[in-house]
């Protein structure tokens, strides 16, 4: 599908419009997927990165410019969400590295470095989460308030805490899930 998108349909996409969101992943899922993948060379990687983009799309929909050009936008931060998967792994492949190649490491040592290195990633994804899913995230987990409190501290549906800390809890098990496996 060769198309492009007009600026009724980002508006629609703005003011929640699904079919709008449906004509655009529809138009760009692809293309963004084939993009990410030129970076990474990693298809499910590129899959679940392309899918993350346009999650976040629906969420922030509300803050997309309409004066800009739209395919510039999804590129940018493609080409972005890439760089960092990149990023990391090149970290995260520096610490393993180091990891076998040290002579001195004890097991309770190592415990404790990949229980520090498992919390500083866990940290890094709250603190990239958008802006409610985080205070949802930390009212729940840190202050210890149930889904009923934020929901009235924060003037919001339980139902929207109960799926934003679901969103939360998956990004969450997400990184765990690749650091462990990665580690192995």
């Amino acid at each position: 599908m060769n198309r492009s998108i007009d600026i009724k349909t980002i508006e629609a996409l703005r003011s929640g419009n699904h079919k709008a969101f449906e004509i655009i992943f529809i138009t760009y899922y692809n293309k963004i997927k084939t993009f990410i993948f030129n970076y990474i060379k990693s298809e499910i990687d590129a899959e679940e990165l392309a899918e993350d983009i346009f999650a976040n799309i629906w969420f922030n929909r509300q803050s997309i410019d309409t004066g800009k050009s739209f395919e510039s936008f999804l590129h940018t931060i493609a080409r972005n969400a890439a760089l960092n998967f990149l990023k990391h792994k090149y970290v995260h492949d520096a610490y393993v590295h180091s990891l076998i190649n040290s002579e001195c490491t004890t097991p309770t040592s190592e415990e404790n470095l990949i229980a520090k290195e498992l919390g500083l990633l866990i940290d890094d994804v709250v603190e990239k989460m958008p802006n409610q899913r985080r205070k949802i995230y930390q009212l729940s987990r840190k202050d210890g308030l149930s889904n009923e409190e934020i929901s009235t501290k924060l003037n919001t549906t339980k139902r929207n805490v109960e799926s934003q800390l679901s969103l939360a809890l998956k990004d969450i098990r997400k990184v765990i899930s690749f650091f462990f496996i990665s580690i192995i």
